[in-house]
């Protein structure tokens, strides 16, 4: 589904960076929140990636959504919530 989230992206946002060195969240279902060293470890390059330079971060998932604000310094939000304000009347003039 990576193709396809990323031309939904590309469709409604001004830039779209997928970082290359963060593949998977590493939260693992609902794990991240007892085992937090998971994700941490999953996301010890998203950082140092050029994410700190996005206002916004979007994600197909709410847990993976925690982890990756946590460890980005960016908030991060559902990709429903990024076709919705694309889409939405007034939201773009």
């Amino acid at each position: 589904l990576v193709d396809k989230f990323r031309a939904v992206a590309e469709a409604c946002a001004e830039n779209v960076i997928l970082p290359s060195d963060v593949g998977c969240c590493g939260w693992a279902g609902d794990k991240g929140f007892t085992m937090p060293t998971l994700n941490a470890h999953a996301l010890r390059a998203l950082r140092a990636s050029s994410v700190g330079a996005c206002r916004a971060g979007y994600s197909s998932s709410r847990t993976c959504e925690i982890g990756l604000m946590e460890h980005s310094g960016v908030p991060y939000y559902s990709i429903v919530d990024l076709v919705e304000t694309c889409i939405s009347p007034g939201q773009n003039e």
